[in-house]
């Protein structure tokens, strides 16, 4: 079977896309899919993603030892211990802990994509490790960047395009829609310069205002951990499929 790769710039076009059957990734690069997998790298034994902070609080209220982390326009939550910079969410903080986090736009989407066959989370981090996994599924791909508030995003294109280029080099076969091909294109032509484009970004531009540069240089970084989050249910925990 030759399968198929899209890449679907915001979660606003998800109502036009059908996702089942399909083994999706979900990106936020700027910041909760980078932050995620890092957290998972580090030992918390699940990520719950909820759309609201009223919810995480809830939450939290019947499961007291929960940490609540994530962000609202790129700010800290009042109450929540933790924001959304992945440095964060380091292994003395994390390990054997469970987290509910709520961000602007990555947590919307995985909840948008909850039709399809298999939810991965997708970051710079851990593009290697998501690579050997999607190489060994049979199903059709689809790259879903959050973006910003419903908008494109250079940052999870990017990021989308280097999962094109790299599973297309391979031996398998693969029909590319025409936002794959243009994914493609832009990683091809930014490869070298990938600290630089986010920087560059509307978003990195945003965060680097506010105060949060260095989360821009750590989103970055290719290959820091080997492993992927995966979604079942509500929870996002460590995949074993290697």
């Amino acid at each position: 079977m030759i399968r198929s790769l899209d890449v679907i710039f915001s979660p606003d076009l998800l109502p036009f896309t059908c996702l089942e059957g399909k083994s999706v990734v979900v990106i936020d690069i700027l910041r909760a899919t980078t932050t995620i997998t890092f957290a998972i790298a580090n030992g918390a034994t699940y990520v719950q993603p909820v759309l609201t902070p009223e919810e995480a609080f809830a939450i939290r209220q019947k499961r007291p030892n929960m940490l609540i982390g994530g962000e609202r326009h790129g700010k800290l939550v009042d109450g929540f211990n933790l924001g959304n910079s992945p440095s964060e969410y380091q292994r003395s903080v994390v390990s054997g802990r469970s987290i509910i986090i709520t961000t602007t736009n990555g947590t919307r989407t995985m909840h948008a994509c909850v039709s399809a066959k298999r939810m991965f989370i997708g970051s710079f981090l851990n593009l290697g490790a998501l690579i050997r996994v999607l190489n060994q599924t049979n199903n059709h791909v689809a790259f879903v960047c959050s973006g910003r508030e419903g908008q494109f995003c250079t940052e999870d294109a990017l990021f989308a395009g280097a999962c094109v280029n790299i599973l297309c080099r391979a031996e398998n076969e693969f029909c590319l829609t025409d936002s794959a091909k243009t994914s493609r294109l832009l990683f091809q032509e930014h490869h070298q310069r990938v600290f630089e484009s986010i920087q560059n970004s509307d978003h990195g531009r945003y965060l680097a205002s506010i105060g949060l540069e260095s989360d821009l240089e750590f989103c970055s970084r290719v290959d820091l951990v080997d492993v992927v989050p995966v979604m079942i249910g509500d929870r996002i925990s460590l995949c074993d499929t290697f």
